[in-house]
């Protein structure tokens, strides 16, 4: 019988014990007069839960950067071409330690520039980008963290994603706006909250993305008002949110010049903290993270692989 009980209770606090694992923190650094400081491995303290973590590598602005843009444009010209001339404004100043790859997302995920950090054919590619098609944001999103994901694991890079688009809910394939109606079921909500199957899309894709460790950022070029197109654009907020990112969504033709700029700048001033970290079961983990050099901000929610 102790023969029997031993390798069992071994096998328990084998199961029990903590499993590290490496994260990929996107971090912000409070900048003090315009100019943010440099985090250093003996600048930041990390943990997770109650248990401590271990800052492997911390990567700053002045090293390289690959950042993948997502062009998902498929409708108001004069916006597109508005974002185009700020977009190729902002590539153009990019120092030379940041690398460019351009996808685009419309009808489907299609690279049309591998990382370059020559900025002419890049500026050239997004001045000749046609606007036409679906929108493709949803769909392409999961495919394009799937890339950058790979290319965040096994290179010593920074890596960010940023999609410009001007999608509108009613131009996917898929079909968000017409909710399957049971009339006789007089509990049926769908006539009163019309956009459920926008939210519960937002919601899946949520749960689908939330291992993947990218920031994403989203600038939009065209805010609608409508019910339909408001829980679309916060799903969009939600997202980039998730991901340690942000979501900016231009209500006139003025802000779409400041939210690229911004989008961009503050992808630059990313840097990378790579945590080593125990996990113990479950299916989440929160992290931790202090620096002696002022207040930071982060992601600090990771799914696990299930």
């Amino acid at each position: 019988m102790r023969r029997a009980i031993l390798p069992a209770l071994l096998a328990l606090g084998l199961a029990q014990a903590d499993t590290p694992r490496v994260f990929r923190v996107p971090v912000w650094l409070e900048a003090r007069n315009g100019v943010g400081p440099a985090l250093s491995a003996r600048s930041l303290k990390a943990s997770a839960g109650d248990r401590p973590g271990r800052v492997i590598r911390v990567m700053g602005p002045s090293e390289e950067l690959l950042l993948v843009l997502a062009l998902d444009l498929t409708e108001d010209l004069s916006l597109v071409e508005l974002a185009k001339e700020a977009l190729a404004a902002e590539i153009a100043r990019l120092p030379e330690n940041v690398y460019v790859a351009v996808l685009r997302a419309q009808d489907g995920l299609r690279a049309l520039a591998d990382p370059t950090n020559e900025r002419e054919p890049v500026l050239r590619l997004i001045r000749e980008l046609p606007v036409a098609g679906k929108a493709g944001l949803l769909e392409s999103l999961p495919i394009a963290l799937r890339l950058t994901d790979s290319i965040l694991a096994k290179s010593a890079v920074r890596v960010a994603l940023l999609y410009v688009t001007d999608s509108s809910i009613y131009n996917y394939r898929d079909d968000y706006i017409n909710p399957v109606v049971n009339y006789s079921d007089q509990h049926d909500l769908s006539r009163r909250f019309p956009e459920g199957l926008i939210k519960e899309k937002i919601a899946r894709l949520d749960r689908q993305i939330a291992g993947f460790q990218t920031p994403l950022s989203i600038v939009h070029l065209n805010y609608r008002s409508d019910r339909l197109s408001e829980a679309y654009q916060t799903g969009l907020m939600q997202l980039a949110s998730a991901l340690g990112g942000e979501s900016r969504i231009c209500r006139s033709r003025q802000e779409i010049p400041e939210a690229i700029a911004a989008a961009l700048a503050r992808v630059i001033r990313m840097h990378r903290v790579d945590i080593e970290a125990p996990v113990r079961g479950g299916n989440l983990i929160q992290l931790q993270l202090d620096s002696e050099l002022g207040p930071l901000s982060y992601r600090n929610r990771f799914a696990l692989p299930r």
